[in-house]
């Protein structure tokens, strides 16, 4: 399923806490580990343009040395490159050039801001990438982690009988986006070997209209939008999931982000894989709102799959 994982880093701990999703993704699948550092050198008065230049594109290849290195001694096939330039464009240029079927990316690295690419590198990689994006909300670490070695321990490529995703979540709102990222959850569900729940959240017409009273005509709504949706998903996993009868569903109601990480929080979900642009009618089905959000708080990593152009 996957032949080439990129990686791009930062040269931060937070941008490496991505390595051990792709050990293990790299290692299942006998792909091929690409990581790619861009580096850039703002104008500094004083300072020799060139010169700096090229010490950055120097320490960029030295850490990148490294970090192939203990990829490497794991057994993975890896190349690292660097790339001067602006972030976005080079990362999804170095995708085409390379075949990557598969980014994988931290959303908090050493910029200032709390999140490192979400609000620009990651948000934009995510709308323009022709192939799926793997996100993983960055966690504060109290010590630098060596590349692709997690902090606690986790079975690692000899013991990838038991794998370490066993339960993949699929948001879905009936949009071709969303059907697109079902299949895949699928491909990946069967992978792993892991179960597979197709979610839809239909919005609640009593969180809607702010009633905490109870109102007997909106309840009977929100019974009967329920019960509408769970017949559509039904006929969609079927159509679109023959090949995997484990696949299970679930229809809540409420505010969509909201549902969707308390859905995966206890039902201990281990990746969460949605579709980008639907039926809002926005360019984006719900980066900006719902799957942005799910990124930035999900309890486990994140794919974000682009509608087809």
């Amino acid at each position: 399923m996957f032949a080439r994982i990129l990686v791009p880093l930062d040269g931060s701990p937070l941008a490496e806490a991505i390595l051990p999703e792709v050990v293990d993704l790299a290692t299942l699948h006998g792909a091929e580990v690409l990581l790619l550092r861009v580096a850039l050198v703002h104008a500094i008065p004083g300072v020799d343009q060139t010169e700096a230049q090229v010490r950055a594109v120097e320490e960029a290849e030295a850490y990148l040395a490294e970090i192939e290195r203990r990829l490497a001694a794991q057994g993975l096939p890896v190349r690292g490159a660097v790339r001067y330039g602006r972030a976005v464009e080079e990362i999804l240029d170095h995708v085409q050039s390379q075949r990557a079927d598969l980014i994988a990316m931290s959303t908090h690295g050493r910029s200032g801001i709390r999140r490192f690419m979400l609000g620009s590198v990651a948000e934009a990689v995510v709308r323009a990438a022709p192939v799926p994006v793997l996100l993983l909300r960055g966690r504060t670490l109290a010590v630098r982690q060596e590349a692709g070695v997690p902090a606690t321990p986790r079975p690692r490529p000899a013991e990838l009988a038991a794998p370490s995703i066993h339960h993949i979540l699929c948001p879905v709102d009936f949009s071709e986006p969303s059907e697109r990222a079902m299949e895949y959850a699928g491909d990946l569900a069967q992978q792993f070997g892991a179960d597979l729940t197709v979610l839809h959240v239909v919005y609640d017409p009593l969180d809607i209209t702010c009633s905490h009273i109870p109102h007997p005509p909106l309840e009977q709504l929100r019974e009967e939008m329920v019960r509408e949706a769970e017949h559509t998903l039904h006929g969609q996993v079927h159509r679109a999931l023959r090949f995997l009868p484990r696949a299970k569903t679930a229809v809540v109601a409420g505010p969509p982000f909201r549902q969707i990480i308390r859905y995966a929080r206890e039902h201990h979900v281990d990746l969460i894989v949605m579709g980008t642009q639907g039926l809002s009618g926005l360019d984006r089905l719900i980066m900006g709102s719902t799957a942005e959000r799910v990124v930035r708080t999900a309890p486990c990593p994140v794919v974000s799959i682009r509608a087809a152009a």
